[in-house]
């Protein structure tokens, strides 16, 4: 099926919208019934745009306010608009974004949008982080197997050893494997140094990599933006918008192939209605109806076809039923009041009046208002529930999965970082288990160790021990050569001191580069995967502006993108700056000297007495 757009999509900018303009607009779409025109909306956005960014902040607010009435369900206009107001009326600000934040949550394709950034988000950003801290990890223990490899060839501390040792750990990166397989691997691989915190985050690892092979059927229909191609995104803009011909034609096509569905006939006949085609409107409404007895939205828009015919004994009737049907719709009781009118039941209007606005006074208010034009021609149409729109769009999420993955960017690189289901749930943990033996035997042959002055890995077929420490060879040379145990102390802590400032400038470095990196090399490994995963939150939102998945109902915002990227950026500087200054709050340069041999600690004077004793 191929649906075109080009009617759909937003309006261009005009030069200008007058006040006398947009109130004509305004009138022709209440009188055609329409509760929703998103391309008039978007146009006067686009100039609204424009007049704030020239500093013509009156007319941004009067264009702001003319969109949001074009299209109440439109969330954009609000949200600038508080944006505009935050520092003048406050007051207003929290009242435009609360207001955005509702049309978030009724709307059904919102509830889509945040649905697939939601979990597009929670995906690409669990996967990357525990990515990241992998690899933390396995270069925190590369030496450690290195070192390993090396002894087991016998080619002791020569540079062609060392170098060819290196180039045998590192040569699982050439493989091709993916990125996820080939942390896998070195898991395994390194498994023989792990503590309980890295062993929990590489389970962890597992589970979650494992859990996205397995799940991404299932999540990738729900991940993909909402297209209009989607039965269920069709049917809800068919609703809230007025008579057009490529909605009607698509839905037309979707009865045709599941004609039991009511949903299509009853957003075929509403649609129908708005473009005055009252034959058209009841016989599909009609159909619907027959499809779904007792439904009180149906009845009422079969009561609403009705009204227009000005068969009010029907009408009433249709609508009569739909009260008893759901006694807490407002949408029947407010168009039995209009229906009263027209037959001069004054008495019976106004308490139906009173009924709706006890149901919902602020949809009575706002839609009394803005049908005064037409005083009593004009009844509400009701809409389908949204929980009827997700049973719709579970039924047909099989048909979008492969759609929906190709089109979300940033789930189709997480899928690419490993193979794809089920060959990779048997290809990954075959894969850890068995580095994970070979790492196991190689650790258990021999036992590794840092040297406790300068943090050389050693093992013991190269550890030298002396007053219960272990020493590298230069080290312990240092120690069994110098007579003088003072210097011997002053000597090593020097050494120490400067092996130290090493590895605090390369773990300064991956600090800055990646903050977390740090904090996983020095070992500290949940505040550096909590600092990661934050920080690879933040930079994923800051990248596309705010939305991982775009939306065909979000207006493209040229020239202000930064108005939604800054707040991201600004969280994104203050979680980098307070993950930097804790690494190095964290972190020194000095290390402990290590005491000679027959020299004594002075006991500090704040010490006990009796433990000064002891010493």
């Amino acid at each position: 099926m191929v649906l075109a757009l080009s009617a759909l999509l937003p309006a261009p900018a005009r030069a200008a919208w007058n006040s006398d303009e947009i109130q004509q607009a305004l009138e022709r779409m209440w009188d055609s019934g329409v509760t929703r025109d998103l391309p008039s909306a978007q146009g006067c956005y686009r100039a609204a745009l424009a007049a704030a960014n020239r500093g013509d902040q009156t007319e941004a607010l009067r264009l702001l306010d003319a969109a949001s009435q074009f299209d109440p369900y439109f969330p954009d206009a609000h949200f600038t608009t508080a944006r505009l107001v935050a520092f003048r009326d406050p007051g207003r600000a929290i009242g435009e974004v609360s207001r955005a934040f509702e049309i978030l949550r009724q709307g059904y394709s919102w509830q889509r949008h945040l649905l697939a950034n939601l979990l597009t988000g929670i995906a690409a950003v669990w996967m990357l982080a525990l990515l990241f801290a992998i690899a933390g990890i396995a270069i925190r223990h590369l030496p450690h197997l290195t070192h390993i490899l090396r002894e087991s060839l016998g080619a002791g501390s020569s540079a062609g050893g060392r170098m060819g040792a290196a180039a045998i750990a590192l040569a699982p990166c050439a493989w091709g494997l993916g990125a996820i397989p080939t942390a896998a691997l070195y898991a395994g691989w390194l498994s023989f140094r792990f503590g309980k915190r890295e062993g929990a985050l590489v389970l962890l690892f597992f589970v979650s990599a494992m859990g996205l092979s397995a799940g991404m059927p299932i999540l990738a229909p729900w991940a993909g933006p909402p297209r209009l191609e989607e039965p269920s995104i069709l049917v809800d803009r068919a609703m809230n918008a007025g008579y057009d011909h490529d909605l009607s034609a698509a839905l037309i096509a979707w009865q045709t192939a599941d004609p039991n569905e009511a949903l299509y006939p009853f957003a075929l006949g509403t649609q129908a209605r708005r473009g005055a085609d009252l034959d058209l409107a009841e016989r599909e409404l009609t159909r619907a109806a027959v499809l779904r007895p007792r439904t009180p939205w149906i009845l009422t828009n079969l009561g609403n076809v009705q009204f227009a015919r000005e068969d009010y004994d029907r009408a009433r009737q249709s609508y009569e039923a739909a009260a008893a049907a759901d006694p807490s719709a407002v949408e029947p009781h407010y168009n039995l009041a209009q229906v009263y009118t027209k037959q001069l039941l004054f008495s019976e209007a106004t308490r139906e009046q009173a009924k709706a606005s006890g149901l919902a006074f602020d949809r009575v208010r706002d839609f009394s208002r803005i049908s005064a034009p037409q005083l009593n021609r004009t009844v509400m149409d009701a809409r389908a529930p949204a929980e009827e729109l997700w049973g719709l769009g579970r039924r047909h999420a099989t048909e979008r999965g492969l759609a929906a993955l190709q089109d979300n960017r940033w789930l189709s690189f997480v899928a690419s970082l490993q193979p794809s289901a089920p060959f990779n749930l048997v290809f990954l943990p075959a894969l850890f288990f068995l580095f994970a033996a070979l790492g196991q035997i190689g650790g258990r042959r021999l036992n590794t160790l840092h040297c406790s002055n300068c943090q050389k890995v050693i093992c013991r077929r190269c550890v030298h021990r002396m007053q219960q420490r272990a020493f590298c060879a230069e080290c312990f040379h240092s120690v069994r050569d110098l007579k003088s145990t003072e210097f011997t102390r002053l000597l090593l802590s020097k050494r120490d001191r400067s092996s130290a400032r090493r590895r605090t400038v390369g773990q300064a470095i991956v600090t800055c580069v990646l903050p977390g990196g740090g904090q996983m090399l020095r070992g500290a490994t949940l505040s550096g995967f909590l600092a990661i995963l934050i920080m690879v939150a933040a930079a994923l939102l800051v990248i596309p502006g705010g939305a991982l998945v775009p939306s065909v109902d979000v207006l493209p915002i040229p020239g202000s993108v930064w108005g939604k990227r800054l707040p991201l950026l600004i969280l994104f500087l203050i979680t980098y700056a307070i993950t930097v200054t804790r690494y190095f709050g964290a972190t020194t340069a000095r290390a402990s000297g290590l005491p000679g041999a027959g020299v004594r600690r002075e006991p500090s004077p704040a010490q006990p007495r009796a433990r000064s004793r002891e010493g």
